[in-house]
């Protein structure tokens, strides 16, 4: 009779699974704007790994202690998915293609419940691996700065990422070197010249990409670095420390000609789109697609129009003072450049409440959990309020969650993060 043999606890699957966790946790953020699905990929290991040890004893997987805080965050995943269904059955058609980036978020849920029960300290993986994906992009930018294929002009992109995602994603990469900066007390010397060389490296693409959307974001940040980490509510501290971005701000402008140009452009776009002068600016675009949203949300308040099933912008004539033949291509091809906009007219009055829910709940949980007096709730606090925060700026000059890739790294992003603020016991 044959002996059975079978491998010790310690390498059966489901142990093997929860060692791979951790690597793809940290990997998944390492490419994410260098190579085209890296993110991607990793995402769903996680997912099949959170699948395998949640279908191999679910029950164990029970939301306890911040249940209720926890199914608001599920909700908040699921809410894109939803949206999309209710608003697509409303308008009497059913595309599975519409659901691919909203089903992200909604598939992380799992993935949160497994973090949840599982002690990972996400903030620990993301100190070390987020310097080092600034480096790698910067190797590629040092061999091929101008690598996006549909460049027009000469500003940093990747064969991955335009340099609009680029500029926002390395600024967002560049804040969370500096929350995370002796964010569990003194960092060892490597550390520290890591993240400081990974905030130079942030500094130094932002300028290169010219991407104003992820400029938007720095003052904001900045300003809750100083009120949340430094605790800095001392009047004077407080006013001190703003004196000295102020002044920083007006030496970048007046010093480094492309933040001049930019910039000097926006002001004076926007004045001429006022006076009725030119319409087809970058700026004047953007105001007159918010318009064109506004007018075509209230056409279509509950259904909305999908994807692809606007009507001619020529034949509206709320739209017609501020037609031209550059807006609609715009709005065909790019959208209306604002998320919870675009989600308004992709699922009409459902899409908004996704949009609302994908930012303001997180937001609550993390700027909670920063307040936590557990080292790893808050860290995940913090570094959650940042990427929350920074993402909600760029969202509001460009739709943030259309790309497959930023919609699954906020999936990943959120249910890691939430589920360590969450999470009953301490990493």
């Amino acid at each position: 009779m044959e002996e059975k043999i079978s491998l010790p606890q310690k390498y059966s699957v489901f142990h093997i699974v929860d060692a791979l966790v951790p690597s793809f946790l940290a990997l998944a953020p390492l490419c994410l704007l260098s190579i085209r699905g890296w993110t991607n990929i990793f995402f769903f290991l996680l997912l099949l790994c959170s699948f395998i040890q949640l279908a191999r004893t679910p029950s164990s997987f029970s939301l306890q202690g911040e249940g209720r805080t926890a199914r608001w965050i599920m909700a908040a995943m699921a809410s894109p998915l939803l949206a999309v269904i209710a608003a697509q059955l409303l308008r009497g058609q059913l595309q599975l293609t519409l659901m691919d980036g909203p089903s992200r978020p909604f598939l992380a849920i799992v993935l949160f419940i497994y973090l949840l029960h599982t002690p990972i300290d996400f903030v620990r993986l993301l100190e070390w691996c987020i310097p080092f994906s600034l480096l790698i992009l910067a190797c590629f930018l040092w061999v091929h700065p101008y690598g996006f294929i549909n460049i027009e002009t000469e500003r940093f992109g990747t064969t991955a990422i335009d340099p609009l995602t680029l500029g926002q994603y390395a600024t967002l990469f560049g804040l969370i070197c500096l929350f995370t900066f002796n964010i569990y007390g003194k960092d060892n010397t490597i550390l520290k010249i890591l993240k400081i060389t990974g905030i130079a490296i942030s500094i130094w693409i932002s300028i290169g990409t010219g991407s104003r959307s992820g400029w938007v974001a720095l003052p904001v940040l900045l300003i809750l670095w100083l009120l949340v980490i430094h605790r800095a509510h001392n009047s004077k501290k407080l006013f001190l420390t703003l004196f000295g971005f102020i002044i920083f701000g007006i030496a970048t402008y007046q010093f480094i000609p492309t933040v001049h140009d930019r910039i000097s452009s926006v002001r004076s776009e926007y004045t001429a789109y006022i006076s009725g002068g030119k319409l087809d600016t970058s700026t004047g675009l953007r105001i007159s697609l918010a318009r064109v949203a506004g007018t075509l949300f209230l056409e279509h308040p509950f259904a909305g129009y999908g994807d692809m099933h606007y009507p001619a912008l020529s034949n509206i004539s709320a739209i017609s003072p501020f037609y031209t033949a550059q807006l609609e291509d715009t709005f065909v091809r790019a959208g209306v450049h604002n998320e919870i906009l675009q989600n308004a007219l992709r699922s009409g009055i459902f899409g908004i409440f996704s949009g609302i829910l994908m930012f303001a709940v997180p937001g609550i949980v993390f700027f909670r959990g920063s307040y936590s007096i557990a080292p790893q709730k808050r860290a995940a606090g913090l570094v959650g309020l940042c990427y929350i925060v920074a993402v909600f700026c760029f969202s509001l000059s460009t739709e943030t969650f259309n790309l497959k890739y930023t919609v699954s790294f906020y999936a990943l992003m959120v249910s890691a993060l939430a589920a360590q603020v969450l999470r009953p016991q301490p990493v």
